[in-house]
């Protein structure tokens, strides 16, 4: 059974710490999981239905406290079986997702997506 990854829609420093996450994490579990944008279970949440997916094997990666990633797979019937807070993993305040003016940002460290991408793959395990 592979696992359901719904990952926030967050821009700003958020969207970059999660891409590179993303693109670590993904080396090792892509063949384990399906990946989709909460954006996208927002406007078709049957999705996930479609996709074969069960609420058993599901992760929800938000970008911040608001837990919107979660938010939108309970509102699909499809609450997540772990929950994964990016504010929760990295270790300082990080701003808050707005437009972006400049995709440059020199905050973004390595070490903050390496454990955003440690974590999430925990959660893929977890749910597994």
């Amino acid at each position: 059974m592979r696992v359901a990854v719904v990952v926030c829609g967050a821009n700003g420093e958020r969207a970059a710490i999660i891409e590179k996450a993303v693109e670590k994490y993904s080396k090792k579990y892509f063949d384990r999981t399906l990946q989709f944008s909460a954006c996208t279970v927002a406007a078709s949440p049957i999705i996930l239905e479609m996709s074969g997916v069960e609420a058993a094997h599901t992760v929800a990666v938000n970008g911040c406290r608001n837990k919107c990633s979660e938010i939108l797979m309970k509102r699909a019937g499809m609450g997540p079986r772990v929950s994964v807070v990016l504010d929760d993993v990295v270790g300082r305040e990080l701003g808050k997702c707005g437009s972006c003016a400049s995709f440059v940002f020199p905050e973004v460290r390595e070490d903050e997506w390496n454990k955003l991408a440690e974590v999430m793959g925990k959660a893929v395990e977890d749910a597994s």
